[in-house]
């Protein structure tokens, strides 16, 4: 007992020992400090217009959205910005601006962690370009006094001196790309050719790209630009400009571009929504614009997510690729087989939307049963457009003398019953031949996906009776030769 009693006292000796030093209060100066997060911030700059629909652009977003959000998986403080660069007050509207940003978040499944929205809450400032203006006059304020930018007496223009910026500063500029290195600017260059100032703001006091781009960068404290390399022949001017206003610089990444078979910038067909008319699948186009420039092109990501979970930016290649439109089907192909049913039917639904076939959406999308038989048949959105027109409004083909007279059979038994399919035995003809007649008889056409789903439908909705009726109509000796 004198034991156990020694033990006790020793165990709560303990206890009251680690409660002591845990409860303690530690001096303000000796308290360990939170480890920071490396904080990274990405932004992509969308003027509103239809060009940044363009698979082109796009593809360079992508790879600027999936390394943010991979830092941020990661564990890094990484966000990226959603910028609209709408200084030209004639072609930019708010329309167009809500139309680009959900165009990326709705289209494109794009989650931007600062936004038109929210930015004003999260950062203290506007991301419109247009409201930014006296912020930009303040910066020319400081590149005029450094004799680098003068008003042009006849335009109206603010221009930046590229000669007065190398007897100023370096005929040499370099900057640290990701991808490709280090690459070097010679200024002189410009001036050989005959380039001797480039613009700042406009007469009206607009600030223009290059002057516009460098302040937002600094006061949204961007570390990253990540763009098409078709860009990489204006980051000499944007880094005059930044040298110039002594700001830090940054990390840059230019993507490879996505060119024509012939190597050349792609010319009609390169909107995004120009492939969703033709029936691609947007997570199809999505996983062929990442893939086609990205690690081994074979693999196919079925969303955008299964490409961040893994991304690594020293895997986009460097040289550029050629767009292969037989590829795309393909992915087409096999992501449409692997869909799950809503992403399959939304995928249609915006086919349906685009090539302005909006009564049929409609009837799709109060008609659940109508969805489960496309999703059964599991086709391209231009094959499956064809099998809803034909299951709701069929168009029968002609037939020959043959057929008819298999399908006045098939009319006489479903007249006795309509609610099971008649099967070859019943008839004595052969197998093909009976369900031959049977997709006539329900569709208009013999070439058809699996007619027992659609007679099943059919019946289901009250409408195989009509069905049966218009067939008897369309079969009759005044409607079709024999």
């Amino acid at each position: 007992m004198k034991e156990v009693f020694l033990y006790y006292i020793l165990v709560k000796n303990k206890i009251m020992e680690k409660e002591f030093f845990e409860n303690s209060p530690i001096p303000a100066g000796d308290k360990p400090k939170p480890e920071e997060k490396e904080k990274i911030v990405f932004r992509a700059g969308m003027s509103p217009t239809e060009s940044n629909k363009k698979i082109g652009p796009i593809r360079s977003h992508f790879y600027n959205y999936a390394f943010a959000k991979s830092e941020a998986e990661k564990g890094k403080d990484s966000k990226i910005i959603f910028r609209v660069d709408d200084t030209d007050k004639e072609k930019h509207t708010k329309e167009k601006t809500e139309d680009i940003f959900r165009f990326f978040t709705d289209t494109l499944g794009f989650r931007f962690d600062i936004t038109p929205h929210n930015a004003e809450k999260e950062i203290g400032q506007s991301v419109f370009q247009s409201e930014r203006q006296e912020i930009y006059q303040g910066y020319l304020e400081e590149l005029f006094d450094k004799h680098v930018a003068f008003i042009d007496k006849e335009s109206g223009l603010v221009l930046f001196d590229i000669k007065k910026f190398i007897d100023q500063y370096e005929d040499t500029l370099e900057i640290d790309d990701l991808l490709r290195g280090k690459i070097k600017f010679k200024l002189e260059g410009n001036l050989r050719r005959g380039q001797k100032f480039f613009p700042l703001m406009r007469s009206d006091k607009s600030a223009l790209y290059h002057l516009a781009s460098v302040v937002d960068d600094k006061t949204f404290g961007v570390t990253h630009v990540v763009r098409g390399q078709d860009k990489l022949s204006i980051a000499e001017f944007q880094e005059m400009v930044r040298i110039s206003l002594g700001l830090e610089p940054k990390k840059y990444l230019h993507t490879p571009m996505l060119l024509d078979a012939e190597g050349k910038m792609p010319k009609g067909a390169v909107k995004f929504d120009d492939f969703i008319k033709q029936g691609i699948v947007p997570h199809a186009l999505i996983s062929y614009m990442v893939s086609s420039g990205y690690g081994n092109p074979e693999t196919i990501y079925p969303s955008l997510d299964e490409f961040i979970k893994n991304f690594d930016y020293e895997k986009i290649h460097k040289n550029n690729g050629k767009f292969d439109q037989e590829k795309l089907d393909d992915i087409n192909r096999k992501l449409i087989r692997k869909m799950t049913p809503e992403i399959y039917l939304s995928s249609f639904l915006l086919y349906l939307v685009k090539n302005n076939e909006n009564q049929l959406a409609e009837q799709l999308k109060d008609d659940d049963n109508l969805g489960k038989l496309l999703v059964s048949f599991r086709r391209t959105p231009e094959e499956s457009l064809d099998i809803l027109r034909s299951v709701l409004n069929p168009q029968h083909e002609e037939i020959n003398a043959e057929m008819k007279k298999i399908i006045k059979q098939l009319l006489v038994e479903l007249d006795k019953s309509a609610e099971k399919i008649p099967t070859p035995e019943m008839l004595g003809l052969e197998k093909r031949k009976v369900y031959d007649g049977l997709r006539w008889i329900l569709v208009g056409k013999y070439t058809f996906p699996n007619i027992d789903q659609v007679f099943n439908y059919l019946r289901n909705k009250n409408l195989l009776r009509s069905r049966i009726e218009l067939a008897k109509q369309t079969c009759s000796e005044d409607a079709l030769p024999s």
